[in-house]
């Protein structure tokens, strides 16, 4: 998990709550269906190393925020570039209810508008979703690395 969020959650706010955006919300508020969809990224991916409930955790300590729309949920944290010190928005999860929708597409510029205005240098994600490495770029996405593991 990263660092931190940004120093508030109304820092990231973006575009406030029009209708058809994505708007900040309390975890405990919405626990009863945000927890099953995080529980079903965790189940989806083996690699993942953190419960619904360490989400949970970290959304309670500010330490990540939780946006919500009618199609789904993205929970971000915050990072700061060791090297050059530039902040990074990580959209940490995301989950949609029904797939196949466009959802990032949807979403982006509200998303690179937020982090944009709360001062972040750059907007990023990551994941195992092979489909994602041919999906994002073709939305203005560049590929910076891949992570190989080898268990011992």
């Amino acid at each position: 998990m990263a660092e931190s969020t940004p120093e508030s959650q109304s820092d990231v706010t973006g575009m406030g709550e029009n209708l058809g955006r994505p708007v900040l919300a309390d975890v405990r508020d919405e626990w009863e269906w945000v927890g099953p969809g995080i529980e079903e990224i965790i189940a989806n991916d083996p690699n993942l190393t953190f419960t619904a409930y360490d989400v949970y955790d970290a959304c309670e300590a500010k330490q990540a925020i939780l946006w919500v729309a009618d199609e789904g949920f993205v929970v971000a944290t915050g990072e700061t570039d060791p090297y050059t010190g530039k902040r990074i928005l990580l959209l940490w999860l995301a989950w949609a209810k029904e797939r196949g929708h466009n959802l990032v597409a949807k979403y982006q510029d509200f998303f690179v508008m937020a982090a944009r205005e709360a001062g972040f240098a750059k907007l990023e994600t990551r994941s195992s979703v092979p489909a994602l490495q041919d999906y994002l770029p073709s939305l203005g996405w560049d590929v910076e690395t891949v992570v190989y593991t080898r268990r011992l």
